[in-house]
């Protein structure tokens, strides 16, 4: 009998914690259920047919001066709009006006700055264009990727680079606004969707593109000369 009451008593005991971890594991899965949250994604695809984007002139900084005494890696910029102003901040560089000795900073500037102007073509009936930029080596360059850049590289031997992110753009209308404009009108048209930013372009339309440059130099003056570099316009439905 005292055998039989062990037994009864082990079974007893191995169903109570049976039991405990049954309540155990539903309270964990109850509790889990509780916090559950969701967000509604999206996915698209690109199918393209005939639609093409090609460039018509590339951005170009314009001529400045840089005397590098006091530069950082990112310390100093240019910032040219896609409506062809150019700002800058740190105290390293000057910018250089042309004969016509127009002001600094003013779209009228004469340092020989412009816009990127890209020209795209769409005879399949989409009007939404939707633009994105990677660098060279086909990285994405925009706010979700605040540390890919484009890379502009100057003379030999010392090959040294400036940096060019942050681009930007906009639909550009071939209409001037007088003989003191500086050529540059937006085109009404284009936002911003779960997709990303588009144009409204219709058959066919340009944008005009603009970046900011940074220094990337920390320990000697920049070699005069030309600073050359590459990245993708990229376009989709």
């Amino acid at each position: 009998m005292d055998l039989l009451k062990a037994l009864k008593s082990k079974a007893l005991r191995r169903t109570a914690a049976f039991s405990a971890v049954a309540v155990l594991a539903l309270g964990v899965t109850q509790a889990k259920a509780t916090n559950n949250v969701a967000v509604l994604g999206h996915i698209s695809a690109s199918v393209q047919g005939t639609l093409t984007v090609a460039e018509t002139s590339a951005i170009n900084f314009g001529n400045f001066a840089i005397a590098c005494t006091t530069c950082t890696a990112g310390g100093d910029t240019i910032t040219l709009t896609d409506e062809g102003t150019r700002t800058k901040t740190g105290t390293d560089i000057t910018f250089l006006s042309g004969s016509a000795g127009i002001a600094a900073g003013t779209n009228l500037e004469t340092g020989s700055q412009t816009p990127g102007f890209y020209t795209i073509t769409n005879s399949d009936g989409i009007t939404n264009v939707y633009v994105s930029f990677a660098n060279a080596a086909g990285a994405i360059m925009d706010s979700n990727h605040p540390n890919n850049y484009a890379t502009i590289t100057g003379p030999a031997p010392d090959n040294q680079t400036f940096t060019v992110k942050s681009f930007t753009y906009e639909a550009d209308s071939s209409a001037a606004t007088g003989p003191n404009s500086s050529g540059y009108t937006a085109l009404a048209g284009g936002g911003t969707d779960a997709y990303g930013q588009y144009v409204a372009c219709g058959a066919s339309c340009t944008i005009r593109v603009g970046a900011t440059l940074s220094t990337n130099v920390t320990t000697k003056a920049y070699d005069p000369g030309q600073y050359t570099g590459t990245f993708y316009v990229m376009v989709s439905y």
